[in-house]
């Protein structure tokens, strides 16, 4: 007899993968891990540089913008722990958000952004993210049998079936955590351009290396692609 509950004793086992995985990517993720800190730092202290301001009222599209860009903040931690312990089909859902909070933020600049409709990922500011959105969709959404059988099937010897313990997968996680990374970068970009507009100030000399350093990294894993126009 369980000296728990079922319930207790699937969390336990559950976490318990998680850990190892996260491990496990620690090893194999390299200087992902440093990218990852280094994009999150320089956003981080520039809201730290400006959270001591005082500022007049703002205009909706001020105020829209600073709420998704703190809604994106505060859900970094949530997104990078799903990637790093192998809850993938989770991590692909928070990446859609975070790209769509991309997106909204995008159509607030340019005056386009319309209270209860799904924000467009082909406006200018985010035209480059129509990929990302469609291996993050394929991967989330439940309708994907294929995709999703990847996600939770373990094999052992002649057994091959759906398990409810978390699964590593390598290429996934590099995938998905490079695209996390990326979009950091991204909403970095977006405060600093509420900020010089409120502020008249962006992002310092060493918060600019800290994304820059980010987007090294990136480029090297070759998870991103310099545009061919530039």
């Amino acid at each position: 007899m369980s000296k728990y509950s079922p319930a207790v004793d699937k969390f336990s086992a559950q976490m318990s993968a998680r850990k190892r995985i996260r491990v496990r990517w620690k090893e194999d993720a390299g200087d992902l891990i440093d990218a990852h800190e280094l994009a999150f730092s320089s956003v981080c202290s520039m809201f730290d540089r400006f959270s001591g301001r005082k500022f007049p009222p703002q205009s909706k599209s001020v105020e829209g913008r600073m709420c998704l860009v703190a809604q994106f903040v505060q859900g970094v931690e949530i997104c990078e722990t799903a990637i790093s312990e192998g809850l993938y089909s989770q991590a692909a859902a928070l990446l859609k958000q975070e790209l769509e909070t991309l997106a909204a933020v995008g159509e607030f600049e340019q005056d386009r952004r319309q209270d209860g409709k799904t924000p467009n990922i082909k406006i200018e500011t985010t035209s480059g993210f129509g990929t990302h959105y469609g291996d993050l969709n394929n991967i989330a959404h439940v309708s994907q049998s294929d995709i999703n059988r990847q996600l939770v099937t373990i094999e052992h010897g002649d057994i091959c079936a759906p398990t409810l313990i978390p699964q590593y997968n390598n290429e996934l996680a590099k995938l998905l955590y490079g695209s996390h990374v990326y979009f950091i970068v991204e909403i970095t970009r977006q405060t600093e351009r509420l900020f010089k507009e409120i502020f008249d100030e962006g992002l310092s000399d060493e918060e600019e290396k800290l994304s820059c350093f980010a987007l090294g990294i990136l480029l090297r894993e070759k998870l991103i692609k310099v545009p061919p126009d530039i």
